[in-house]
């Protein structure tokens, strides 16, 4: 539910059970309450049309050695009626969407039908194995589907979906079955669904979808980007959704913090009315944020900037008036290909994506993938432990010439912009050491050939472990700035893998040693007077922003979407309370008891 700063002093329903992370299925009576993740924030009261698009019934038989040549042209087939249907998806999806958001995303399904892992891998499936087409294919989703899963890195992880999206239709042509477009729906259809590729999102009709939810997915997934381009509320990973619901059944989306209510009783109905009501008001006044500096009421400004997975997020985020892109993930670079991307295509792909930031500043984050969610044409090995294992600066550290080109390209953009590098899972001082030598060798080969090239581009360290937080003051002499990835801090913090039901309860970002830690890296970046930014999803939660600008955070990174929330946020708050209120919850002994001074102090502050 959205903090309605300014506009109506009550407690959003449902906020509570953010802290822990928790996915829940609450049942009473018929109404049920289950928790996911908002992707795309908004609230609608609508009737379900329920999409269960479970593959249940593939077929599996063997066949004979001389049917192979015949079941791989039928394989190809239906890759070819799969590419076709594609193609007609973007030229549906270019009429439904006002701008061209997602043309990045049809290019990376054509590329999935043309010589990727998936194609070589069901082929050589049929040929081995000699099993049908559809058995093939789901073998091969399903072992992509398990490397993709045991990744450490949500940007990574959720590619999953566009992967299963291709296999699903695949396997559908395969068997002849029709695909759903959503065409016949009632309007104001809230669709709850087991998964939605992207292509299904992008042919969504806002004027006839007002909302959907899926059991599956990610913040980061291209689903959730479409969700937020075209307006719909959505809400994502929320397990227990198909549980009761039925076609027909009311149901209540909250699509920023994620509530989902099928069948609600009429107390609840009456309350979301009036929440939504709320939210379309403060929606409206939000676009005059654009304009307005992120300043605390008692003059204290606040660096806003963006979170950005793919180069279609660009103008997304430049329209919310953000100072620059605190976080520029390269993972998507190397994802879908079979080869490493050369020095000039990543300088090519960066220079054209800076050039829009309007002269603002870009940090571009090295390669963070390693162990087990490695890009299968690296042909590392793997551990058994990937979140513990090679990740990270420790990987590109193993592997300099990769990290050398990314460094090549960054400098050679840094000429024409202002771009900054930052390394990931960084531990200790040595890896920023050896880093530099690597990226000053790069700068000095590069002046030799007279490349133009950034006179100074600053290099910085994200703190994502314990250590580095731990080490920070010493780290600190040693970097231009540093970023906090909140996320991963608390994992490791708090030894929680938040992606498993078993303990993911226990992943508290109000936990008193996460609050330790940052401000520990806090207090090290102000002593060496170098900037410090906070780009993991504490940054965009509008009740942690007072917390951590108290814990001395001055420059904050997240999705478009959250933006404005968040400098409303600020806007309203004066820095010396929030200082005063920071340093009072480093002194609580509990999470509990953290919790509940943050509950009040929501409560007085709204």
């Amino acid at each position: 539910m959205t903090n309605f700063t300014k506009i109506k002093k009550v407690s959003p329903p449902g906020a509570g059970a953010q802290e822990c992370g928790e996915n829940v299925c609450i049942v009473r009576g018929r109404e049920t309450a289950c928790q996911g993740k908002g992707v795309s924030p908004g609230i609608v009261i609508g009737r379900a049309y329920v999409y269960d698009n479970l593959l249940t019934a593939v077929p599996q038989y063997r066949i004979a050695a001389e049917a192979v040549e015949g079941e791989c042209e039928r394989f190809l087939k239906a890759v070819r009626e799969t590419s076709r249907q594609f193609d007609l998806l973007w030229e549906q999806a270019k009429g439904v969407l006002e701008d061209d958001p997602v043309s990045y995303l049809f290019d990376v399904y054509r590329h999935m039908l043309n010589g990727s892992r998936l194609l070589r891998g069901v082929r050589e499936r049929i040929k081995n194995d000699l099993i049908n087409a559809e058995a093939a294919v789901q073998t091969e989703i399903n072992l992509i589907a398990d490397a993709f899963t045991a990744m450490d890195d949500a940007y990574i992880a959720s590619r999953l979906e566009d992967v299963r999206g291709v296999g699903r239709r695949l396997i559908r042509n395969l068997m002849g079955d029709a695909q759903e477009n959503f065409s016949q729906l009632p309007e104001n259809a809230v669709i709850l669904a087991r998964d939605l590729s992207a292509a299904d999102t992008a042919l969504l009709d806002p004027k006839k979808v007002a909302a959907f939810a899926t059991m599956t997915g990610s913040p980061q997934s291209h689903t959730g980007l479409l969700a937020r381009s075209l307006g719909i509320p959505a809400v994502v990973a929320a397990p227990n959704l198909l549980t009761s619901a039925r076609t027909g059944d009311i149901v209540i989306i909250d699509g920023a913090y994620g509530k989902i209510i099928i069948c609600p009783s009429q107390e609840e109905v009456d309350r979301y009315r009036k929440y939504r009501a709320d939210f379309l008001r403060w929606k409206r006044s939000l676009k005059r944020l654009r304009r307005l500096p992120s300043v605390t009421s008692d003059g204290v400004y606040v660096s806003l900037k963006g979170n950005i997975d793919l180069p279609t997020e660009v103008e997304i985020l430049v329209q919310t008036g953000v100072d620059g892109i605190g976080l520029l993930r390269s993972e998507y670079m190397f994802m879908n290909r079979n080869d490493l991307p050369s020095e000039d295509e990543q300088f090519e792909i960066l220079k054209e994506m800076t050039g829009r930031m309007e002269g603002k500043p870009v940090t571009f984050r090295t390669f963070d993938v390693g162990g087990d969610k490695c890009p299968t044409f690296l042909n590392t090995s793997s551990t058994p432990n990937p979140a513990l294992g090679v990740r990270g600066i420790r990987y590109a550290l193993r592997f300099p010439e990769l990290l050398a080109t990314q460094f090549a390209a960054v400098l050679r953009v840094a000429a024409y912009a202002d771009v900054r590098v930052l390394l990931p899972m960084v531990c200790s001082v040595e890896e920023v050491v050896s880093a530099r030598e690597i990226f000053n060798r790069v700068a000095d080969r590069l002046r030799a050939a007279g490349t133009p090239i950034g006179e100074r581009v600053p290099l910085g360290v994200m703190i994502e472990i314990p250590s580095a937080a731990l080490n920070a003051s010493v780290l600190a002499r040693h970097c231009d700035f540093m970023s906090i990835g909140t996320n991963d801090l608390i994992q490791y913090a708090l030894a929680v893998d938040r992606t498993d039901a078993a303990v993911s309860s226990l992943f508290n970002p109000l936990h008193p040693a996460v609050l330790k830690l940052i401000k520990m890296t806090a207090d090290a970046a102000r002593e060496a007077n170098i900037p410090l930014c906070v780009c993991g999803e504490m940054a965009a939660n509008v009740r942690y922003a007072p917390v951590l600008l108290g814990l001395g955070v001055r420059e904050l990174s997240m999705p478009a979407a959250n933006v404005a929330m968040v400098k409303e946020r600020i806007r309203s708050l004066r820095m010396s309370d929030m200082e005063n209120y920071a340093n009072g919850l480093l002194s609580l002994p509990s999470s509990t008891d953290v919790i509940n001074r943050v509950n009040g102090f929501e409560a007085e502050n709204r």
